[in-house]
């Protein structure tokens, strides 16, 4: 089985306000040429389906609305570890289990990728059927950015 060198996976609910950043970027990436031989994944509520497609991968960049405690729209990008440690008092997880938990059931099942860069954007609100905060919307090319950064350091 072939290795996947890079893959970009959205967390969240995309009817549930701002959690919804995750797909919003991905959409945002399409339009991207260098985005377009990554598999751009949406992966919604599943944080357990998360784990599939960590095997044969080399990095996962994930994307998902996360209280850190900061401004809202607040961009943060983070190996594994340090994102375990900024969102591990975020007991109640929007999606049944939380990231950090699904990294730690990966690793026990030896199931990770080489690496894991989580990109954490500071919710505003979370409210059912309201679509994205302003602050979150202008998170969207910073998060890009970061993005293209990734992607640039790892094939460039």
């Amino acid at each position: 089985m072939s290795i996947t060198p890079l893959k970009i996976i959205a967390v969240g609910n995309s009817f549930y306000g701002d959690d919804g950043i995750g797909e919003a970027v991905l959409h945002a990436l399409r339009d991207i040429p260098e985005m377009k031989d990554i598999p751009l994944i949406d992966a919604a509520t599943d944080a357990i389906g998360l784990i599939d497609h960590f095997t044969n991968t080399d990095h996962v960049i994930l994307i998902d609305a996360a209280q850190m405690g900061a401004n809202p729209g607040t961009v943060k990008v983070m190996d594994e570890t340090k994102a375990r440690l900024a969102i591990q008092q975020d007991h109640i997880s929007l999606h049944g289990i939380s990231i950090a938990d699904t990294i730690e059931l990966a690793r026990k099942i030896d199931s990770l990728p080489k690496k894991i860069t989580i990109i954490g954007i500071e919710p505003e609100q979370l409210i059912i059927n309201t679509g994205l905060s302003k602050n979150v919307k202008k998170a969207i090319p910073i998060v890009m950015s970061n993005i293209l950064t990734l992607y640039n350091n790892q094939f460039l």
